[in-house]
């Protein structure tokens, strides 16, 4: 009996380290989907701050515009995302270093800019410098955990 018992438990054992080993593995390519996911919500987050006119609403393949926006605001915030400790539930969460955080709001205000304004002349007038600076504030966003 005590034999039956013992080979059971290493059963038990054998099969829940396989099962670990399984997630262990998955975790890699899990990881890239959940940045994926985030990078994609984080560029949905600021595009529709910067678009309140669309509603939120999906876009439409006739929408050429607000796609090149939308692409470049998530090919900025992909460049700009890191894998964050925090105290969100996980161990870790997608999000921008906290050092430069400011920093990534500007690269990312930036590039909404250039795609505005291709010409690339932020010196203009005063005005532009205060366009610029609406646009920044616009996708000033508080901290929030997935």
């Amino acid at each position: 009996m005590k034999s039956v018992s013992k080979f059971s438990a290493v059963c038990v054992l054998a099969l829940a380290l396989a099962i670990a080993g399984t997630n262990l593995a998955s975790a890699g390519s899990r990881d890239l989907e959940s940045r994926t996911q985030a990078v994609d919500r984080f560029t949905d987050w600021f595009f529709y701050k910067v678009n309140p006119q669309l509603g939120g609403r999906k876009l439409r393949s006739s929408d050429s515009y607000y796609i090149r926006e939308w692409n470049a605001i998530r090919s900025t915030v992909e460049r700009e995302m890191i894998a964050t400790p925090g105290d969100c539930v996980g161990d870790a969460f997608w999000d921008f270093d906290s050092r430069y955080h400011g920093r990534s709001l500007d690269r990312i205000a930036d590039t909404i800019w250039d795609i505005r304004d291709p010409s690339g002349d932020k010196t203009r007038a005063d005005v532009s410098k205060q366009e610029w600076q609406k646009l920044r504030d616009s996708i000033i966003r508080e901290h929030f955990c997935y």
